[in-house]
């Protein structure tokens, strides 16, 4: 049976399918004139649920996101600045935070040893394991249900025991995660929004002020606005497929 908010990942990204597919049906009376089309929506995809994304105006502020668990909000110096790209390296350093300590904790519960982790930004890969015991993430994996998130990671850490997709393979990964069905289910239908990049848009009548108290880090009370954090450093080592995310097939393992 599929994890609960795998099943709501999938039914709120149905519906963000439909009001791109169908605008006229979603948008209101109140809204932009007629022939302009809803104005977008300002919404960040991360660990598989859709959060809205503030913009503030701040010149004397550094640049940077910070995320309250609700709300992701966003300092711009100047009209000009790319929000998108902001939220962007957001989540790819998020992700190197996470995957990094995920793959270590699976990596204990199921007896195996890697070497080398790297985040890439991989367009039609999930992730891939080596023959060095090298594991490569795209760092969109960060925008999926956590359930989805462990699933990729045993896929790969039990490639460390068989470095194909036969039987054994597979019974491994079902030991450790018996829905992993459900999750390649998942990955095949919420792909597109998965590799769909952020798009943000600052509009200035709609600018949402900083309240008296900064916005904190996720799940974190803080003073003062956050900073962003310092890009991961991916190691060099070119990945090849394990994992891929067209028709939930997995692809070939990389050799060396």
């Amino acid at each position: 049976m599929a994890d609960t908010q795998s099943v709501i990942s999938d039914v709120k990204l149905f519906i963000e399918r439909l009001k791109k597919e169908l605008p006229e049906v979603f948008s209101t009376p109140s809204g932009p004139a007629e022939g302009s089309g809803p104005a977008p929506e300002n919404r960040v995809l991360y660990n598989g649920d859709l959060y809205q994304a503030r913009m503030y105006l701040t010149p004397d502020q550094e640049e940077g996101v910070a995320f309250d668990g609700e709300i992701f909000h966003v300092y711009l110096q100047s009209k000009t600045a790319d929000p998108s790209a902001l939220v962007t390296q957001w989540l790819r350093d998020k992700a190197g935070e996470t995957l990094r300590q995920k793959t270590q904790q699976w990596a204990e519960k199921m007896g195996v040893e890697y070497n080398n982790i790297t985040i890439k930004d991989q367009r039609t890969l999930w992730a891939s394991c080596s023959g060095k015991k090298n594991i490569n993430y795209s760092y969109r994996i960060i925008k999926m249900p956590l359930a989805v998130q462990d699933y990729l990671i045993v896929h790969e850490l039990s490639h460390l025991v068989h470095m194909n997709h036969g039987q054994e393979y597979w019974q491994l990964v079902a030991q450790y995660c018996p829905d992993y069905n459900h999750h390649r289910k998942w990955l095949n239908e919420n792909k597109g929004s998965i590799f769909a990049d952020v798009e943000l848009t600052y509009r200035e009548e709609e600018e949402n002020r900083p309240s008296t108290q900064e916005p904190a880090q996720e799940a974190q009370p803080a003073e003062e606005p956050a900073t962003p954090a310092k890009e991961q450093t991916p190691a060099q080592e070119a990945p090849q497929a394990n994992e891929s995310p067209t028709q939930g097939q997995a692809a070939k393992e990389e050799q060396n």
